[in-house]
């Protein structure tokens, strides 16, 4: 890649061992870089997800080290470090899903369950495998990571003797790390164009032409969802943090659980025009794809976006 992150000389970390655990974005995606290589050499399309995953983890690690397009603009993360650690975390919950599917051990969500058994059937839709795993990965894992995070910083906290400094700092804290998070969503749409190359490229599939067909209609939709759906993942941090027993916190995972499930079922069968899509995307993946190549290729070397023939620059409000 020209502008973000290159992981050619990278090898998977330290922190690995037989399970990956990375602790930022920079390791997260040298574990993401072995699991590709893996799933290119079996053929296996729950490569698809990973792929996307991976670059929009370029995107973050470009934001958080201030380089690319961030470069020009500065920081745009109050506390970047907190960023990246939690990104790290993130993936690792990725990576336990992948696992337990790789290995056919119980999933760790039914979202997960429905997007890996999806991927595993070989040939099937390149847009309905990422929406499947976006979805498990943001409505089940997100708010679970989040919350691992801001629950130590919390309780670290405590720790100090005057009860109104406690207040303050744990409203400000709440308060940084929801900017953080919003910050995050204009980071994740500008890898979009990004991603639909890739995957086009990679996969097949119809995705580029379905997001010319539709014109500006599918950067709104992705726009609006992520946003919608993070901000219902910050609700659900805030559910998390607000329990005071076990049985609380499992009410809130139970959630979870349901709502993720429930959107995964819309997604594979939420009506005719997801049929129309998928069974369009599915026949130009057969027509024009070419075979997975066995060697994942580390670099994404496709053009960076043209930030000039952007449609959704207008509509994003956002610094950078």
């Amino acid at each position: 890649m020209a502008d973000t992150f290159t992981a050619s000389s990278l090898v998977c970390g330290v922190h690995c061992g037989t399970q990956h655990k990375p602790q930022n974005t920079t390791e997260a995606l040298r574990c993401m870089r072995k699991e590709l290589t893996r799933l290119y050499a079996q053929e296996d399309d729950r490569a698809i997800f990973l792929l996307a995953y991976f670059v929009m983890t370029t995107q973050v690690n470009a934001a958080v080290r201030g380089v690319g397009e961030f470069n020009k603009v500065g920081p745009i993360f109050f506390d970047p470090d907190w960023v990246d650690q939690v990104a790290g975390r993130f993936a690792e919950l990725y990576f336990q899903s992948l696992e337990r599917s790789l290995s056919s051990a119980e999933p760790s969500s039914k979202a997960w369950d429905l997007a890996m058994k999806k991927a595993a059937e070989q040939g099937a839709s390149v847009l309905l495998n990422l929406l499947l795993g976006i979805n498990a990965h943001i409505n089940f894992d997100l708010a679970l990571g989040i919350h691992e995070s801001i629950q130590q910083e919390l309780l670290a906290l405590q720790a100090l003797d005057d009860p109104r400094e406690i207040d303050r700092l744990t409203l400000e804290l709440l308060a940084r790390r929801k900017f953080d998070h919003d910050q995050l969503n204009n980071v994740l749409v500008d890898a979009y164009p990004r991603i639909l190359r890739v995957l086009g490229r990679e996969f097949g599939g119809g995705m580029g032409l379905l997001s010319w067909l539709f014109g500006m209609y599918d950067e709104i939709i992705t726009f609006t969802s992520l946003r919608y759906y993070r901000d219902r993942v910050w609700h659900n941090v805030l559910g998390f943090l607000s329990t005071r027993y076990s049985e609380d916190a499992r009410k809130v995972k139970l959630r979870l659980e349901w709502e993720s499930h429930q959107m995964a079922r819309f997604i594979i069968k939420g009506g005719l025009l997801n049929d129309v899509v998928y069974a369009l995307d599915k026949s130009l993946r057969h027509f024009r794809t070419r075979r997975m190549q066995k060697e994942f290729q580390p670099d994404l070397d496709v053009k960076a976006h043209d930030k000039k023939k952007r449609r959704m620059d207008f509509r994003l409000q956002r610094p950078f």
